[in-house]
């Protein structure tokens, strides 16, 4: 893994409907080396807050994963999946740990289908994001701040509520 903490960008654009009564977003994540996100991909965007909000939760309880420091992206990547999707709970994973306080994703929105990421708390301050590239299927890892990432998913729910597009960096 990188030992480098590297800065997150979310684009994101949302504009409104033609008749005025819907609000539809993109948001892509970018992480050296890669992307996350389909372009093409639009969501409502109170369906996308929604989702937002359920994901910051989840990950704020998440507590630090010291057993999974060690690990290679591969294999950690692969645990968090089968915990995911299909209810393997790894070794690392505590009795009363929640699989979804892992995933770095807004689920139930079109905008993220069929990808995969995972925020994984490895101190105090630092995280592993990894995530599988969509278009490569390579597992990648880059080191970021915690509290970082979580800030910039709240930039962004707050800034798909007006229309237009930009760019929102994470500290």
């Amino acid at each position: 893994m990188t030992e480098q903490v590297v800065s997150l960008a979310w684009r994101w654009t949302a504009e409104t409907s033609s008749d005025g009564a819907y609000r539809f977003c993109g948001i892509r994540v970018t992480a050296p080396p890669g992307e996350i996100g389909d372009p093409d991909a639009w969501a409502v965007v109170g369906l996308v807050q929604g989702a937002i909000d359920d994901m910051l939760k989840k990950l704020a309880l998440q507590p630090v994963l010291h057993a999974a420091a060690g690990m290679g992206v591969a294999t950690l990547f692969a645990d968090l999946h089968a915990w995911h999707s299909e209810g393997l709970r790894p070794a690392f994973a505590a009795a009363d740990a929640n699989p979804r306080s892992y995933f770095a994703l807004p689920e139930a929105t079109e905008l993220f289908d069929a990808e995969e990421a995972y925020l994984v708390r490895s101190g105090a301050a630092g995280a592993r994001l990894l995530w599988c590239d969509y278009a490569t299927k390579e597992v990648r890892e880059v080191a970021v701040g915690f509290d970082a990432c979580l800030a910039g998913w709240r930039a962004v729910r707050d800034a798909i509520g007006q229309d237009g597009r930009a760019v929102i960096k994470s500290r």
